[in-house]
């Protein structure tokens, strides 16, 4: 096959190519340019054809490819005689024209050689073979079908290497990332550790009389550093176990994915597609069950808040029974202690009462002359009661004076 596609395309590019350089002297000059622009397209498609042809033999058989290279050489070589008057052809049009030095390489000089002439050449076996099969001369063409095929075979496997490339970028884009932002995070902690270095050792360790940073302070401020960063690495040695043990039950599924990606066939999703569809099913059964459920849950619910609202009006009166009756034992207390108070009174009273009958009954109304004698004696009494205490308060006046007067006198005495 591939064989058939290198004979037929470089036949086929001969002939086409031979075509447009017949009855040129008949053309004028816009037909010229017309014929140089369509040549322009005609070269990248062929040009693009080979590449995928290339392409296509490497991918498949790359010893094909052997003595392609000398065969082109040799066939440039025997074209070089026979194609003067093309090539003298092209290169008067070219300097009336211009834009046709691409023409003028000897890549391309093969491609305007004549079919006829170069399927007359002889050539031997060794230069003129492509892996057993002649480059050059008729063959079968290759058609649309056969075109298409070769060209959304090398898309695929362009598209699929452009997402390998996109994978390993993504990849390599994550890891870049994640690189700068633990240089990120390394940065904010020596900055951190910088300034908390300049505040608490530099600045506040300072001592004004020294002249110095005294060594307490720098090895208090190390130790405490030391234990933030051992604390910092076992929150970071957590983690890190967390995401091995993360990563490695990701891996454990991926494989087990990919195991049973390898053995399913199309048997095993025939078989899953009916499941699916016995689920389905299943499901449907199950979520029309739920909603006679949700149903019956609804109902059952509502009368629930009827009972329940009921059983709170009864909880609600239970308590205030419950409260009253409570407050009345309270007040049954204090009134078993207002009557204990009130019998002990009663008692007290009875007694008094008792005490004032007897009184009452040995009591003899005095004469009203006694009374009144009694009252006058009383009154000379505190007339003379009166009297004294002026007295005592005139001797305590003359008391003080004399006092007085003896403090004057010692204190004379003292100063003679």
């Amino acid at each position: 096959m591939l064989s058939q596609i290198t004979k037929s395309t470089a036949s086929h590019n001969s002939r086409s190519l031979s075509r447009l350089f017949t009855d040129t002297d008949e053309l004028t000059d816009d037909e010229l340019i017309k014929q140089v622009n369509e040549l322009k397209k005609q070269i990248k498609i062929l040009t693009l054809e080979n590449e995928i042809i290339e392409r296509t033999i490497m991918r498949v058989e790359p010893s094909l490819m052997h003595g392609v290279q000398q065969a082109l050489e040799y066939a440039l070589k025997l074209q070089s005689n026979s194609s003067l008057n093309v090539g003298s052809f092209v290169r008067s049009q070219a300097s009336r024209v211009g834009g046709l030095d691409s023409f003028n390489s000897p890549s391309r000089t093969l491609a305007f050689s004549s079919p006829s002439r170069i399927s007359t050449r002889k050539f031997d076996t060794s230069s003129a073979k492509l892996g057993g099969t002649i480059i050059f001369g008729s063959g079968p063409r290759v058609n649309v079908i056969e075109r298409s095929e070769l060209v959304t075979v090398e898309m695929e496997i362009l598209i699929n290497n452009l997402e390998n490339a996109r994978m390993k970028a993504a990849r390599k884009h994550a890891l870049l990332k994640a690189e700068i932002e633990e240089i990120k995070l390394r940065e904010a902690d020596i900055d951190k550790a910088s300034v908390m270095f300049n505040q608490e050792v530099i600045v506040g360790g300072w001592d004004k009389i020294a002249q110095r940073i005294p060594a307490e302070i720098w090895i208090r401020f190390m130790t405490e550093w030391v234990k933030i960063c051992d604390s910092k690495i076992g929150k970071l040695r957590l983690r890190t176990s967390t995401l091995n043990t993360q990563y490695s039950k990701l891996n454990g599924q991926i494989r087990v994915k990919t195991e049973l990606s390898e053995s399913l066939r199309a048997v095993d999703f025939e078989k899953l597609k009916i499941e699916n569809g016995e689920s389905e099913k299943l499901i449907d059964y199950k979520m029309q069950q739920l909603i006679e459920l949700k149903k019956m849950t609804g109902d059952a619910n509502l009368t629930l808040t009827i009972h329940k609202k009921a059983m709170m009006d009864q909880n609600n009166y239970l308590s205030n029974i419950i409260k009253s009756i409570k407050t009345r034992e309270k007040l049954i207390v204090e009134l078993d202690k207002e009557r204990d108070k009130i019998q002990v009174q009663a008692d007290s009273l009875d007694l008094k009462l008792s005490e004032v009958k007897k009184v009452r009954l040995a009591y003899e109304v005095p004469d009203v002359m006694d009374y009144v004698k009694v009252k006058a004696e009383v009154a000379d009494l505190k007339h003379s009661v009166k009297v004294l205490e002026n007295r005592v308060h005139i001797y305590q006046i003359a008391l003080a004076s004399l006092n007085k007067q003896l403090m004057s006198l010692s204190s004379r005495a003292n100063n003679g």
